[in-house]
């Protein structure tokens, strides 16, 4: 993991073919409602199967803090592809309402795009990842461009250097009060691939990059921009999750 406060994050490692901008939906389930919820969510997917929906709709569930969180992410490829409904969408909205909204607490969404500047993930990276560790970050007014120049060195120095870890930058848009602004995703193939530090570590990998003295100028950068951080790990789930025929 990156061995300081930009840690990893969640979300998904984009197919190859998906775009920037996701849509993002986080439902809240009582324990008592989970099987319901997940059968019911089930029942969804098979609809948009039978009516051709187009867009790609990845699934996760909170491994770590509360667990009774499901998180969405909706393909929309670009600004403007928010803007189209399916016509999907509206067919299997009856059976969404009636298998799927009884068994929620609550429902919260945001848009979030990627950032591959402030990113570094393999070119081959197309799956879905097993795990996912996310470090999410509110930013104190007007420093996000600190933040996202002290992310890009990162990502400049982890690209020069080919250091095998990866990550990749989310910025997050309309989430309410008390949102995040960024996401730090890493995916993982398992907890100890979570627990193990990469080698070398991102402090020795920036050290080498940029000299002790900038690298920690740098690291402190980052962290002076963050008004409050949090994270947790992701599971992701296949069955739950949709996936266009061809």
């Amino acid at each position: 993991m990156l061995g300081l406060a930009v840690t990893a994050a969640a979300g998904a490692a984009q197919a190859a073919d998906s775009g920037t901008v996701s849509r993002m939906w986080m439902a809240e389930v009582t324990p008592a409602q989970d099987q319901a919820f997940r059968e019911g969510m089930k029942t969804y997917v098979q609809c948009l199967h039978q009516h051709g929906f187009k867009q790609t709709v990845w699934a996760w569930s909170a491994a770590t803090g509360d667990v009774g969180r499901y998180a969405f992410e909706v393909d929309a490829k670009t600004w403007a592809g928010l803007d189209i409904t399916d016509p999907a969408d509206k067919d299997c909205d009856p059976v969404f309402n009636a298998s799927v909204m009884p068994h929620t607490a609550t429902w919260t969404s945001w848009v979030t795009e990627r950032m591959p500047k402030l990113s570094h993930m393999a070119k081959d990276s197309k799956g879905v990842p097993a795990l996912a560790y996310v470090y999410s970050v509110r930013i104190k007014p007007g420093q996000g461009p600190a933040l996202m120049e002290a992310l890009e060195k990162y990502a400049d120095a982890a690209r020069d250097s080919k250091w095998p870890g990866q990550w990749f930058v989310r910025q997050n848009s309309g989430g309410g009060h008390g949102a995040s602004d960024f996401t730090l995703i890493w995916p993982n193939a398992s907890w100890a691939e979570i627990g193990a530090d990469s080698n070398p570590t991102l402090k020795a990998m920036m050290e080498k990059s940029y000299g002790k003295e900038q690298a920690a100028a740098i690291r402190q950068q980052f962290m002076d921009a963050i008004a409050e951080q949090w994270d947790g790990v992701w599971r992701a789930s296949k069955e739950l999750s949709y996936f266009p025929a061809g």
